[in-house]
């Protein structure tokens, strides 16, 4: 007579849009209210990309309206929309 083992698959959740902003923001090291490229590398990371300074660049080259190389308070929200397309998760 064994013991019954109950084995639980690990779990994967969408990040939502809050906690998106929250990680971009939290990422602003400097407290200028923009996400530098390097800052934007960080964030990724922490997102857990595989490719951090791929992922900057596509997401600077797609959310950066005003082609400054910064992500701004009024392009966060597209950022925030781009990384969710990319459907990073909470492992």
């Amino acid at each position: 007579m064994g013991r019954k083992v109950t084995v639980y698959k690990p779990t994967s959740v969408l990040y939502t849009k809050d906690q998106l902003m929250n990680v971009f923001r939290s990422h602003d090291a400097d407290g200028d209210g923009k996400l530098s490229r390097e800052e934007l590398k960080k964030a990724f990371k922490y997102l857990g990309s595989r490719w951090c300074s791929y992922r900057t660049e596509q997401a600077l080259r797609c959310t950066d309206a005003n082609d400054d190389g910064y992500i701004d308070e009024k392009e966060l929200e597209k950022l925030v929309d781009y990384t969710l397309e990319r459907q990073y998760t909470i492992v």
